[in-house]
C-alpha cells in the first residue's frame, strides 16, 4: 500500500498543469506578502519625514510599540485627551484643513504637527476615541465603548439584512463577557498582517483542487492504471492510495503556502504580540476572548480544515467526471464566487461558508447562524462543513471510482 501511495504521489507531481496552478499560486502568495510591506508609505512621527519601503514598516512598528501598555481608565481617559487636543488646535488654526502635512512642519514646525496631524493620522487614537464616543454620552471605559458597539452591530444585523434572534444577542453578549479587561495594547503587526491575507489562501485551496482534478479523472481517460493495478491490488487499494496520496499533497502545499505567508511577515515585522488580545489586531469591539496566538491557530487550523474539505470535493467531482476542466472549475467558482456574494445581502450568509469569504469573516465578524435556541458561529459552521465534506466526499469518492474499474 505504501508504495502505490507514493506512485500515486509522483502522479500528482507529474501533472503539469496542476504543479504550474501549485507554482503560480504559491508565487502570488509570497509576492503579495511581500509587496504588502514593501509598498508602506508612512511618516515618521519623529522626524515628520516620508519613510517608505520596509523602512516606512519599521516607523509604523515605533508608533504602535509607543503606545503599548494596558488601557485602563486613566490612560484611555489621558490617550482621549491626546486626540480632543490636537483637534482643537487644528480647528483653531486657519486654513489648516488645507495644508499638507510638510506645509504645517514648514509654517507651523514639527511640534505642531506632532501634536496635530501625527495624533488625527493615528489609528490608535482614532480606534480610542471612535470606540468610547460609541457610547452617548462619550463612554468613560473602554468596555463600556465597545460593547456600545458590539450592541449597534446587533441591533443593525448582519449585513444590515439579517437580524440577530435574542438567542445570538445573548450568544454573543456571553462571548463579549468572557474578555479580560482591561486589556493590553502593542505591537502585533506580523500576526494582524497573516490574519488579514489568510484568505487569499484561497488560491492556495484553488491550485490544490487543480492538481488533483485528474486523480481519479485521468484514469478514464487513459484507462491504463484503472485496469492494471485493481488486478493486483484489488479494487479498494487504489481507490484509497489515491485519496491518501491527494490529502497527503493538500496538507503539505496547504502548510508550505502558509509558512510562506507568515514567514514573510515575520521575517520583516517580527514576532512580537502573540500573547496580546486579539481586540489588538481585529478592533475592540471584537467579540472572542482570544489571544492573537490562538486567532492564529484557529483561523490556520480552520483554513487546513476548508483546504483538506475542498480537496474531498474535488476528489468526488474527480470520480464522477470524465473530464478535468469542470473538475477544476467547480471548485474554483467554489472559493471565489462567495466573495461576490458578499455583496448580495440575501446571500451573504451563504457566502460566508465560502473559503475565501469565509477565512476573511472568520473571528473577524459577528457572524452566526441560529435555530431556535441553538446557536453557532462562523468558525464553528465553518469547521462543521468542511469536516463533513472530507468525512462524506473521500469514501463516495473511492466507491464511485472503484464501480468504473475493471476487473
Amino acid at each position: 500500500m505504501g508504495e502505490l501511495i507514493k506512485f500515486e504521489l509522483r502522479k500528482i507531481l507529474g501533472n503539469r498543469a496542476g504543479m504550474a496552478a501549485c507554482l503560480v499560486a504559491l508565487a502570488l502568495l509570497a509576492g503579495m506578502a511581500f509587496m504588502n510591506l514593501a509598498t508602506t508609505t508612512t511618516r515618521d512621527h519623529a522626524t515628520g519625514a516620508v519613510v517608505e519601503g520596509l523602512a516606512g514598516q519599521q516607523a509604523c512598528r515605533n508608533n504602535e510599540e509607543s503606545h503599548a501598555g494596558v488601557l485602563d481608565d486613566a490612560r484611555i481617559a489621558k490617550d482621549a485627551a491626546v486626540l480632543d487636543r490636537a483637534n482643537e488646535l487644528a480647528e483653531g488654526t486657519p486654513g489648516y484643513y488645507d495644508l499638507s502635512s510638510d506645509a504645517i512642519i514648514a509654517q507651523y514646525g514639527l511640534e505642531f504637527w506632532q501634536q496635530t496631524r501625527a495624533v488625527a493620522s493615528d489609528d490608535y487614537y482614532n480606534e480610542i476615541v471612535g470606540t468610547l464616543d460609541s457610547a452617548s454620552p462619550r463612554a468613560t471605559t473602554l468596555r463600556e465603548g465597545s460593547l456600545a458597539r458590539v450592541d449597534a452591530t446587533l441591533s443593525d444585523g448582519f449585513e444590515h439584512y439579517f437580524p440577530y434572534s435574542d438567542a445570538e444577542a445573548s450568544y454573543w453578549h456571553g462571548m463579549f463577557d468572557q474578555i479580560q479587561w482591561p486589556v493590553e495594547f502593542g505591537y502585533a503587526g506580523a500576526w494582524k498582517n497573516a490574519l488579514d491575507w489568510a484568505s487569499f489562501l484561497a488560491l492556495a485551496i484553488v491550485a490544490l483542487c487543480i492538481a488533483l482534478s485528474g486523480v481519479y479523472a485521468g484514469e478514464y481517460q487513459n484507462r491504463t492504471a484503472a485496469v492494471a493495478l485493481p488486478t493486483r491490488r484489488g479494487k479498494r487499494a487504489l481507490p484509497a492510495a489515491k485519496a491518501v496520496a491527494a490529502l497527503a499533497f493538500a496538507t503539505a502545499y496547504w502548510w508550505l503556502c502558509s509558512a510562506v505567508v507568515v514567514g514573510i511577515n515575520v521575517t520583516v515585522c517580527g514576532a512580537g504580540g502573540w500573547d496580546l488580545p486579539a481586540q489588538v489586531v481585529f478592533g475592540f469591539d471584537n467579540p472572542y476572548p482570544l489571544t492573537v496566538g490562538q486567532a492564529m491557530l484557529a483561523v490556520y487550523g480552520l483554513g487546513y480544515l476548508v483546504a483538506i474539505g475542498m480537496a474531498a470535493l474535488t476528489l468526488l467531482l474527480s470520480s464522477k467526471m470524465r473530464s478535468t476542466m469542470p473538475v477544476a472549475v467547480i471548485p474554483m467558482a467554489v472559493a471565489f464566487l462567495g466573495m461576490f456574494a458578499l455583496f448580495i445581502p440575501p446571500l451573504a450568509k451563504l457566502g460566508a461558508l465560502t473559503p475565501m469569504a469565509g477565512l476573511n469573516f472568520a473571528f473577524s465578524r459577528m457572524v452566526s447562524y441560529a435555530a431556535g435556541t441553538a446557536v453557532i458561529d462562523l468558525p464553528t459552521a465553518l469547521a462543521i462543513l468542511y469536516a463533513v465534506l472530507l468525512m462524506t466526499c473521500t469514501p463516495l469518492a473511492m466507491r464511485v471510482f472503484a464501480r468504473h474499474q475493471v476487473a
